[in-house]
């Protein structure tokens, strides 16, 4: 689901926006990241599950891994995705 999202925000901004270049692409999706992980910390903090720093941090963190796997998925032509109607 999140790539589905993140692939209709990036489509749809460029519709409205047709003359932007990769980088102004790019940018857009890091901020969009940003909200989303500042979004995520404010949830973590406001159900007392940790505070604002170990937030932040653990997300700064699962995003740095995250964007590590991919990169390595990427480099070795080997993206898993799930095939079409699995679960």
């Amino acid at each position: 689901m999140t790539l589905a999202f993140g692939h209709q925000l990036a489509a749809t901004w460029l519709e409205l926006h047709p003359e932007a270049s990769a980088s102004q692409v790019v940018e857009f999706l890091e901020e969009q990241s940003l909200r989303a992980r500042l979004a995520a910390a404010e949830v973590y903090v406001a159900t007392g599950k940790t505070s604002e720093e170990e937030a932040l941090a653990l997300l700064e963190y699962e995003s740095r891994s995250y964007r590590d796997l991919m990169r390595n998925e990427l480099s070795t032509g080997a993206l898993n995705l799930p095939t079409a109607g699995a679960r």
